[in-house]
Parts: structure tokens; sequence; C-alpha cells
């Protein structure tokens, strides 16, 4: 189904930008079309952030353990 809609240009010329060979209301329909996976995208993304971050903290616990024990060691 096509609904014409007014769009003012500086909706368009950054969507031209984005959507490679298209011009017009068609690089509109491209972007709004491609919308749920970027969103998808930007979901998996923000998953994989949480989990790098969760992996820097254990890091970080591990290295404070490895410091501890090499000061007790130097102890010795």
């Amino acid at each position: 189904m096509r609904c014409a809609i007014d769009l003012e240009s500086r909706l368009i010329k950054p969507a031209e930008l984005d959507a490679p060979v298209r011009k017009g209301s068609d690089a509109i329909t491209w972007i709004l079309d491609d919308y749920p996976r970027l969103v998808a995208e930007v979901r998996d993304l923000r998953k994989r952030v949480a989990q790098l971050d969760d992996e820097g903290a254990q890091l970080d616990a591990v290295l404070h353990e490895l410091r501890q024990i090499a000061e007790r060691i130097n102890l010795l």
C-alpha cells in the first residue's frame, strides 16, 4: 500500500545519503524498511557491551586476587 505524504527536504537529504542509489521518497522508504533491522542490531550490540562490561569486572576481580597472591609470595 502506498500513501502520499509531504516530506521536508531536511528529511530527504540525509535519507538519500544513507540509502544507496535511492532518491526522494524511495530513500525514505528504504530507511523505514531497514529500521527494524537496525533496532535489532542496536539491541544486540547493547547486550554485547553489557556482556563485555561483566567480563571486564570478572577480569578485574581475578587480577585483584592475583596481585594479592603475588604480594603474599613476595612476603615469603
